[in-house]
């Protein structure tokens, strides 16, 4: 089993933070993730990740971008 861990982009930072999720499965991780965000509220962006497999980004609104996926956005392509 990988682990689940974040990293998060700072605006201006050139370091990122990388921080380790106590979860079990991908369904907790992504709702670990909500809450981890919520302690970082001047994060650009943060991504959930399972080993080297990329799980999801969240992207702050707070800064401009969108709190929502855009209409036809396909994660496929």
């Amino acid at each position: 089993m990988s682990p689940y861990y974040c990293i998060v982009n700072l605006p201006g930072a050139p370091a990122r933070e990388i921080a380790v999720l106590a979860v079990k499965d991908e369904t907790s991780a992504g709702e670990d993730l909500v809450r981890f965000a919520e302690r970082w509220p001047g994060y650009e962006t943060i991504a959930l990740y399972s080993g080297e497999r990329s799980i999801a980004v969240l992207a702050n609104p707070a800064l401009g971008f969108a709190a929502e996926p855009l209409p036809g956005f396909s994660e496929a392509a």
